[in-house]
């Protein structure tokens, strides 16, 4: 009877573990496996054509097309929408204020893809007309900044042995250094200087190759290599920038575990990945149990805040992987979420997502195929992680072990709080706490530096203690030694 209990119990565990890996929020434990976690991204608002509102609350007449990009700024959010070839601005509680780049002139895009916002200008990847376009905040085209001088690139339009410059995605640092991703480009990202002129490539990815290819190499003719082809490192995906002008990348799945980058400004990769898992997205097989498509994830589009907290978007399966500036993935969403309150699976909202961006209190996505803006709002649980990672960020470790454990009052599996909190306790001076809860949050490193300060702590408190012994043994022992050797004088003394 105890062991059909038993079996019974674990069955109805492994049920509601595949159940919850099928639809329900997740994340990954410190051995790599999904595990259930409180929800923390639920869809709060979806802005589509039917619903575009301009600030007089009337319906602002603009049909969305294709959306490539999204960018928020201020009080604004900017959308790409690349098949109207325009631009959409809408306020901060996304109503439609504006769309230019689609009259006549210097400032008409085709096809755009990409978009950043800066104090100063708003920057567009104008990817129909091989050019970077600049506007000014007033929606009014500034310049442009048009084929780099380099080889790569044709330099006219007879030239057959370079490329069109074909600007994807971009991004632009304080000092107004323009870093553009180009189709069909390998060389790394394209540094443009502040007026637009050509500088240099940044991050080139190396080639590699495997064992059997290197060995095979060994044997082959020049002839037979020139039939095989190029080996190309991997181009670049998308690129971002934050407060201190790091590049933050994405590349293809070649890459393997750095598919995510952060680039100092000499081009080396610099992204902290101490976390339970690589920042990879899924890092888990998807299997035949659950109904989403299956194989890696594609990660299309990447965010930074002032935190060095990073979000990432998958487009094969829609989902959103947000990471801390220590490289720990702090919570996944995208899988489920509700639409003002109603019970409404989440895969629905997203057919193809392109692109991502923070905002105020949540994450905004753009839809190519859906042609939607989807508002993701954060839940307490998420609010909660984000306080509590910023927190740790500014080294306020007091506040952020407090709001650790709200978290866990959540979701008491979170690894990470636990890790926090032992972090917390480390700096404190209560190493047998941290020893505790960084074992629970399978912290080796922390531990490790615990365990130390706590050993050294216990024998700073005993060894006084033992060196009085030793003092006194050895006081002991030499007076006995010296009493010894006089009676042993007395006694030959008296034989003579």
């Amino acid at each position: 009877m105890k062991r059909t209990a038993l079996f019974l119990i674990a069955f109805f565990v492994a049920f509601i573990f595949v159940s919850a890996e099928a639809s329900a929020a997740y994340n990954y434990d410190p051995f790599g496996d999904a595990i259930a976690s409180a929800e923390a991204l639920i869809a709060r608002k979806v802005v589509d054509s039917s619903n575009l509102l301009d600030r007089e609350g009337e319906s602002a007449g603009y049909v969305f097309g294709a959306l490539a990009d999204v960018f928020a700024h201020e009080d604004r959010v900017f959308i790409v929408d690349s098949e109207n070839d325009a631009v959409v601005v809408l306020d901060d509680e996304y109503r439609f204020i504006a769309a230019f780049g689609r009259d006549e002139g210097a400032g008409k895009l085709k096809n755009p893809r990409g978009i950043y916002v800066t104090e100063d200008y708003i920057y567009v990847a104008d990817y129909g007309n091989n050019r970077v376009a600049v506007f000014t905040h007033d929606y009014e085209f500034s310049w442009e900044a048009t084929t780099p001088d380099d080889p790569s690139f044709k330099q006219d339009p007879a030239d057959e042995r370079g490329y069109d410059f074909k600007p994807l995605k971009l991004a632009v640092n304080d000092a107004g250094r323009i870093y553009v991703v180009a189709d069909q480009i390998f060389e790394g990202i394209i540094d443009l200087n502040p007026d637009g002129s050509f500088s240099r490539y940044v991050g080139a990815s190396t080639v590699t190759l495997s064992v059997w290819e290197a060995f095979w190499l060994l044997f082959t003719t020049e002839t037979q290599r020139r039939a095989q082809g190029y080996r190309l490192a991997t181009s670049f995906v998308n690129v971002n920038v934050d407060e201190k002008g790091h590049l933050y990348t994405l590349s293809g799945l070649s890459e393997g575990s750095r598919v995510i980058k952060k680039l100092n400004n000499k081009g080396y990769d610099i992204l902290w990945r101490n976390g339970y898992v690589p920042p990879v997205g899924d890092v888990a097989s998807i299997d035949g149990r659950v109904k989403v498509p299956t194989g890696p994830s594609q990660l299309v589009d990447i965010d930074v805040n002032e935190s060095g907290t990073y979000c990432v978007l998958d487009k094969t399966r829609g989902r959103i992987f947000v990471y801390d500036f220590e490289g720990y993935l702090l919570y996944i969403g995208g899988q489920l979420g509700n639409i003002g309150g109603a019970a409404n699976n989440q895969r629905s909202l997203f057919l193809s997502p392109e692109a991502l961006c923070f905002h105020k209190d949540g994450i905004l996505v753009v839809d190519s195929l859906n042609k939607n803006l989807v508002v993701m709002g954060y839940t307490e649980f998420a609010s909660l992680v984000n306080a509590a990672s910023d927190r740790y960020f500014k080294g306020e470790y007091d506040e952020a072990m407090e709001l650790w454990e709200e978290v866990l009052v959540h979701n008491t599996n979170y690894y990470l709080a636990y890790a926090g909190i032992g972090k917390a306790l480390l700096r404190a001076g209560d190493y047998r706490g941290a020893m505790v809860n960084c074992k629970l949050g399978h912290d080796r490193y922390n531990y490790s530096k615990a365990y130390k300060y706590y050993r050294y702590e216990k024998m700073t408190v005993i060894f006084p203690y033992i060196a009085a012994t030793a003092l006194g043994l050895a006081v002991f022992l030499f007076v006995r030694s010296l009493r010894t050797s006089v009676r042993r004088e007395q006694e030959e003394e008296n034989n003579e």
